[in-house]
């Protein structure tokens, strides 16, 4: 190679090194001069503004956290609840270990009542080390308030509303004619249980009803659980209790499990089982069956009338938010 074709190969290097770095310093000057008007247009509630220039710094940086979490609060202002929820999964993709958009996410979905969701996303949040101890112990407290709102949103609900108002006529009219409140033996149970489970997420599949017992399945959406066809399952079974039908919590308990306990062994398949708490008229357990390829977490409340058993069943294990959520459900459920 000749002295001048290396010159000249050196200088062709030296300009495009030149216009590479004016090229990325161009495009650093230009996402902060849209984002800063975007924050600005932001914190002036000009929502509208703040979408156009956010989403134009983000076509100069589009893995800017911040930029993504306020274009996320700004369509949620403008009440544009998809895109809102769209650009925070796109933040939680991009940046799983950053709590902010879980609680944006969180925000929203509470605002659209789906509280077992915003219960997800804010104790998601509060398990990631980049939330601080203020914001940790502010969002735990925060969460013990939303249960409450959840449970009151479910009683709004007419039908049980209105069993409620029957239920506070009784009392009225047993506290003037000198009776006791209604005990648990004298209140007529249905067997109906209100888990507040996402309709659309989860479907009734299955549900048989008599005088003596009463079983409900819930599966997900599209899944074919008739034919045994699922990856999760939701069953409610009820047992009226008579002279036909006499048992214990405790004998209940043993005999269910037992009953798994022993397909096991037949087919040579583990299974362990735990409680998870007990009380003096229920159990809340769980069990793996054959490595963890089918488990569950499920409730035995035992009255002097009846026996409720209420099973969150899934192929495969659950994770962690998973077990959280569905024993969450469990403890919170309505039983009439």
């Amino acid at each position: 190679m000749t002295l001048f074709k290396t010159i000249k190969k050196i200088i062709t290097c030296c300009i495009l090194t030149v216009v590479i770095v004016l090229q990325s310093g161009c495009a650093a000057l230009n996402f902060r001069y849209e984002y800063d008007k975007g924050v600005r247009a932001y914190k002036e509630k000009n929502y509208e503004e703040a979408i156009i220039f956010l989403n134009s710094a983000l076509n100069y940086k589009p893995d800017s956290y911040s930029a993504l979490c306020l274009l996320g609060a700004s369509y949620g202002y403008k009440n544009d609840r998809k895109m809102a929820e769209k650009t925070f999964q796109d933040a939680i993709r991009l940046f799983p270990n950053y709590w902010n958009a879980y609680v944006f996410l969180a925000d929203l979905k509470r605002s659209q009542h789906d509280y077992d969701l915003a219960i997800e996303y804010y104790e998601t949040a509060v398990t990631l080390e980049s939330m601080g101890g203020k914001e940790k112990l502010y969002y735990r407290n925060l969460l013990k308030q939303i249960k409450e709102e959840q449970a009151a949103y479910i009683m709004d609900d007419p039908v049980i509303k209105q069993q409620s108002i029957e239920k506070f006529k009784n009392e009225i009219v047993n506290s003037y004619t000198g009776e006791k409140a209604t005990k648990d033996t004298e209140i007529k149970r249905t067997g109906e249980v209100v888990l507040g489970l996402d309709k659309k997420q989860w479907v009734k599949a299955l549900e048989h009803n008599d005088e003596k017992s009463k079983v409900v399945e819930y599966g997900l959406k599209g899944e074919d659980v008739k034919n045994f066809k699922w990856t999760q399952l939701v069953t409610i079974q009820f047992f009226v209790l008579n002279d036909n039908f006499k048992t214990t919590l405790d004998e209940y308990y043993r005999n269910h499990i037992g009953a798994i306990d022993a397909i096991a062994k037949n087919s040579g398949k583990t299974f362990e089982k735990k409680i998870i708490s007990q009380k003096q008229n229920e159990i809340l357990y769980e069990w793996k069956f054959d490595n963890s390829k089918e488990t569950e977490v499920a409730r035995i409340v035992y009255t002097p009338k009846a026996i409720y058993h209420i099973h969150f069943a899934k192929k495969g294990a659950f994770t962690n938010q998973e077990k959280a959520k569905y024993v969450d459900m469990l403890k919170n459920a309505i039983l009439k």
